[in-house]
């Protein structure tokens, strides 16, 4: 079976609080009609800190054009990705050398050549590797790019896979967007990369991967994601977000009961969870009907780092790694994306 070394998850120099952020909004938009009732929303988000590449004074300015923001994206991104790729390499105890297949994810990744053509150069991987990248998963990205990797060793027994994730998303919040939930965009998103290494083996304490699972909603394409114009990028996130994961988390929780082996309870005892916002935690835990408890790392991820995209499923592994269950402990692995879909990996703790 594919199993998952500790993830390294690397942030960038600008941490920020929310109560920064909320005088940086008063600031930009003071005449905001809705400019109180915006600020407790922000607060009741759990968000407490998170880290941005530029400072805070350089978030959601338009004045630039559309081609420099996205060159000073993709230049924070890459360094994000090459110190969390090698730390995980660091981690897994191998050289770059050592790499067979490379997939690369980024929610915001709107460059062609992408990360991984760079990453190749940056961190001198054989020109043979392959490379998967993924630009359009969203929060559902972490989840997808593991899940792809342990494909890739299943039918390769013997390779490695690097699995990078980085998501600079501070560069596209914009300012225009001035309904409810462009400006939570604003209270909730932080920048940052994480990195973890598939393999056949690994050294140390890991997660061994035994199915996957994904679900598309059909129907829900215009419920939450991005746009572009000439003006920018654009998110746009609808109220149905919450009831239309609260409609598909039963058939995880089905998924699971069928695919158990013998002797085995259906029941997760533990779960690396994506972030994305507090009322996302809490239709994820209702759909499940699951224990609030094991979601512990998932909200203490939002409060620290705010929500990282495609990164934040492996920011909550990092902390479970750090906080583990108890050795053969069964597991979820979940991530709500764009679509809306859902993706799902069945998990055994091996410390």
């Amino acid at each position: 079976m594919p199993v998952v070394s500790a993830p390294v998850v690397v942030l960038p120099r600008h941490q920020v609080t929310t109560e920064e952020v909320l005088e940086r909004i008063e600031e930009v938009y003071p005449e905001h009609p809705r400019l109180a009732h915006l600020k407790r929303f922000i607060r009741a988000t759990t968000v407490r800190t998170r880290w941005y590449t530029r400072p805070l004074a350089d978030q959601w300015r338009t004045d630039g054009s559309v081609a420099d923001r996205m060159r000073r994206h993709l230049q924070d991104s890459l360094a994000l990705a090459e110190s969390a790729a090698r730390g995980a390499l660091l981690e897994a105890g191998l050289h770059p050398e050592d790499v067979d297949a490379v997939v690369v994810a980024s929610a915001t990744g709107h460059s062609m050549p992408g990360l991984d053509v760079r990453l190749l150069d940056r961190l001198g991987l054989r020109p043979s590797v392959r490379r998967i990248p993924v630009t359009q998963l969203g929060c559902g990205g972490g989840v997808f790019a593991i899940s792809t990797a342990a494909e890739l060793v299943t039918a390769r027994p013997g390779s490695t896979v690097l699995v990078v994730c980085a998501d600079a998303f501070s560069h596209y919040l914009h300012e225009g967007d001035t309904g409810l939930d462009g400006m939570i965009f604003k209270g909730i998103i932080g920048d940052a990369a994480g990195a973890c290494v598939v393999a056949s083996d690994v050294r140390g304490p890991h997660l061994e991967l035994r199915d996957s699972w994904e679900w598309l909603h059909r129907g829900s394409a215009d419920v939450v994601g991005s746009v572009t114009d000439d003006d920018g990028l654009h998110t746009f996130n609808s109220r149905r977000l919450l009831t239309t994961i609260t409609e598909i988390m039963p058939r995880v929780k089905e998924w699971l009961r069928r695919t158990r082996a013998a002797g085995e309870d259906a029941e997760p005892e533990f779960v690396v969870s994506h972030t994305g916002s507090s009322k996302v935690l809490d239709a994820i835990v209702g759909g499940l009907d699951a224990d609030p408890e094991l979601f512990g790392l998932a909200r203490d991820s939002l409060r620290d780092v705010g929500n990282v995209g495609s990164v934040s499923v492996l920011e909550v592994m990092e902390r479970t790694f750090r906080k583990p269950p108890r050795d053969g402990a069964q597991g979820l692995v979940v991530a709500v994306g764009p679509g809306v879909s859902v993706m799902a990996l069945r998990a055994v703790w091996h410390g």
